[in-house]
C-alpha cells in the first residue's frame, strides 16, 4: 500500500491517451449497437401488440371470442 506513484514519461502518456481514446470509441460503438438492438426489439414488440389488437378487433367484428 506504500507504493509510490510516478508520472509516466511523455511517450507512455501519449500511448495511454491513445488507448483511452480508442477504448472510448469502442464503447461508443458498442452502445450504438446496443441501442440499435433495443430499437429493433421495441419495434418487434410493437408489431406483436398491433397484431394482437387487430386480431381482437377481427374477433369482435365477427362475433367470436
Amino acid at each position: 500500500m506504500n507504493k509510490q506513484l510516478h508520472i509516466p514519461d511523455l511517450e507512455t502518456s501519449k500511448r495511454l491517451l491513445a488507448n483511452l481514446r480508442r477504448t472510448r470509441l469502442e464503447l461508443q460503438e458498442t452502445n450504438l449497437e446496443l441501442a440499435d438492438i433495443n430499437a429493433r426489439l421495441a419495434d418487434e414488440l410493437r408489431q406483436q401488440r398491433l397484431k394482437r389488437v387487430r386480431g381482437s378487433l377481427a374477433n369482435k367484428t365477427t362475433g367470436s371470442t
